[in-house]
């Protein structure tokens, strides 16, 4: 079954509200309508808030004044719970933790609801204002490696573990300080900085990521050259291990939407994060065609593995079709400069 839990927390830590379609591990038929639009993506190229609706409250629950909703913490888990024959709970899990920029109510007839707007990177929290910007200080001098430099910097946002798997190659002769009011400004001055010094063909650059809430995903694809070769936290491992997508997960077909990236929809999942190797289904041929007999039909157009650029999560637990509760996908080849 559509599985959805939401909890808003106070600054101490507790509970401040919840909304679950599960009731004591039961699948409850009467919970709440929710819709919701959340992106994960790589900090240097931003694509926006995410989006949570929540239908069927309670006036009280509606009324601006009574909310005082806006700078608190938001956890939403989703995913599928026991219920459907090709349902797998172990793929259910946290798909998205951050602040709440925005909350406000709507009463339209007899429907009422409340939407959520949401920031999932890190805020100041010495300032009050919700989305307040964070000073970045990146301390690189000469002969450190940048990844070094990157766990100072870090060190700054309290509630962040880094988890950095960087080329070791990238070191320079000459300090290079940089201040940022953002993780979105330290990520695309890395990434352009990053593809100037290391000109191999294939590398991809770093990214950084914010990975469940906590944790500061750093990485790029000089697999040959990172210092962690063997821990289950590097990207090595990961690129070792991709995640095995079944051809039974998709929802329609994977499909080219621009140079070098691949989207594919899958059935609502919360174990895919950016960063992460995802493997095509096993036996796919190299076409599929209107006019192929029905025996040539049940695989996937694409093979191979692919890194994971960006994931959105689509859901309304109540309408009934299939691409009402799926999680989008794209991700681009995993280029053979990463396999040397």
């Amino acid at each position: 079954m559509r599985y959805y839990d939401m909890k808003i927390f106070n600054s101490d830590g507790t509970i401040y509200r919840e909304y679950s379609s599960l009731k004591n591990g039961v699948f409850n038929p009467g919970a709440l309508m929710v819709e919701f639009d959340i992106l994960r993506f790589g900090e240097s190229t931003p694509q926006g808030e995410s989006h949570i609706t929540v239908w069927g409250i309670s006036p009280q629950e509606m009324q601006q004044a009574r909310q005082n909703m806006s700078g608190k913490k938001i956890q939403l888990f989703a995913g599928m719970s026991q219920g459907l024959p090709l349902a797998k709970p172990q793929q259910k899990g946290l798909v998205i933790e951050g602040t709440i920029f925005q909350a406000f109510g709507n009463w339209q007839g007899t429907e009422l609801r409340l939407d959520f707007i949401i920031f999932a990177g890190p805020v100041s929290s010495s300032n009050p204002a919700p989305l307040a910007p964070v000073n970045l200080t990146l301390p690189w001098l000469a002969g450190q490696k940048l990844s070094d430099a990157l766990a100072q910097c870090f060190m700054t946002l309290g509630g962040y573990k880094p988890n950095i798997n960087i080329s070791n190659r990238l070191v320079l002769n000459h300090d290079r300080p940089m201040y940022c009011g953002s993780l979105t400004g330290l990520a695309k001055n890395l990434k352009d900085f990053s593809l100037s010094m290391i000109r191999d063909p294939g590398y991809s650059g770093i990214e950084i990521a914010v990975v469940n809430g906590n944790e500061l995903r750093v990485t790029d694809n000089d697999y040959a050259n990172h210092p962690d070769q063997t821990s289950r936290n590097s990207a090595v491992y990961r690129n070792n291990n991709p995640i095995q997508i079944e051809f039974s997960d998709l929802i329609g077909q994977p499909t080219w939407i621009r140079f070098g990236v691949v989207t594919l929809a899958c059935v609502m999942r919360a174990d895919i994060q950016v960063g992460d190797v995802i493997l095509m289904p096993k036996k796919s041929r190299p076409m599929i065609q209107a006019s192929s007999y029905s025996q040539f039909r049940d695989d996937a157009a694409f093979s191979g593995s692919f890194k994971v650029q960006s994931v959105r999560f689509v859901g309304n637990n109540r309408q009934r079709d299939g691409g009402s509760w799926i999680t989008i996908i794209e991700a681009n080849p995993e280029a053979e400069f990463a396999k040397k």
